[in-house]
C-alpha cells in the first residue's frame, strides 16, 4: 500500500493498480486541484468544494462513496459514518459530515475527513472498530484542533497517525501549523516524507508503538 497526500483531506491510497482517492478539492482553497486516475472516490463533505470536486478525477466508472453505509468496491470495503462537522457551515440546522473506515491488503483505515468533535462517541468507535492508520485534521477552525485531535486518537488507538487539514503553503484557510498537533502529541520534530509505504507486516513490527508521519503534498 502507498498513500501520498495532495493537501488538505486529500489523499490517493494506491494498491497494485488500484487507487483510491479521498475528499479532491476544487482551485478555491488557492492549491492546484489533485487530477488522478482513481476506482474509488471517497467524500466526506458532499456541500463543500473543499472536499468534493470530483470534476478532477479520471477514470471509467468511479465509484462514488459521499455518505454514510456500508460499500464493498473491487475487494476495498468501505463504511461510513455520520460525524458533526463545522457548525458554522449548517445545512438544515447544522453540519453533517462522514467519516470512514477503509479495509484494503488487510488493513484498516481510518479516515476523519472534515470532522469537528471533541471526541467520538461510542456509536461511532464502534462502528470503526479497529483502525491501523488514522489520518486525522488538526488544523482547527472549521475542522478538529491540535487538543480535539490527540483526544480522538486517545480513543481510535491506531499504531500509524497521518495528520492532514493543516496550514501549508498558498493554502487560503486559516488554519494552525501542524507543529501545534506535534507538540500536544509530544511527537518532536518530524521530518516529513514523499509518500507512506507499507504492508501489513510493517505494522506487526510496530506492535503498540504509535508512529506520527508527515507527508509532503504532491504537485
Amino acid at each position: 500500500m502507498v498513500i501520498s497526500w495532495f493537501g488538505l483531506s486529500s489523499f490517493k491510497i494506491s494498491s497494485g493498480n488500484f487507487t483510491l482517492v479521498t475528499d479532491p478539492f476544487g482551485k478555491a482553497v488557492g492549491l492546484t486541484p489533485p487530477r488522478v486516475q482513481t476506482d474509488i472516490a471517497v467524500i466526506s463533505n458532499n456541500q463543500n468544494e473543499y472536499y468534493n470536486n470530483q470534476g478532477s478525477l479520471a477514470g471509467e466508472k468511479i465509484f462514488v462513496v459521499d455518505g454514510p453505509g456500508e460499500f464493498d468496491a473491487r475487494g476495498v470495503f468501505v463504511r461510513g459514518i455520520a460525524a458533526m462537522g463545522d457548525p458554522k457551515n449548517k445545512v438544515g440546522g447544522f453540519d453533517h459530515t462522514t467519516i470512514y473506515g477503509i479495509a484494503m491488503e488487510d488493513i484498516r483505515l481510518g479516515f476523519l475527513g472534515s470532522i469537528k468533535q471533541k471526541e467520538l462517541t461510542e456509536t461511532q468507535l464502534e462502528e470503526l472498530g479497529e483502525i491501523h492508520i488514522l489520518m486525522v485534521p488538526v488544523g482547527g477552525k472549521t475542522v478538529c484542533d491540535a487538543e480535539e485531535a490527540a483526544a480522538i486518537i486517545n480513543q481510535i488507538e491506531p499504531q500509524i497517525v497521518v495528520p492532514m487539514h493543516y496550514a501549508q503553503p498558498g493554502l487560503k484557510l486559516p488554519l494552525d501549523k501542524v507543529e501545534q498537533f506535534l507538540k500536544e502529541t509530544g511527537s518532536g520534530k518530524i521530518i516529513a516524507q514523499d509518500k507512506l509505504t507499507l504492508k501489513k507486516s510493517n505494522l506487526q513490527e510496530l506492535g503498540e508503538t504509535m508512529q506520527v508521519v508527515l507527508l509532503n503534498p504532491q504537485r
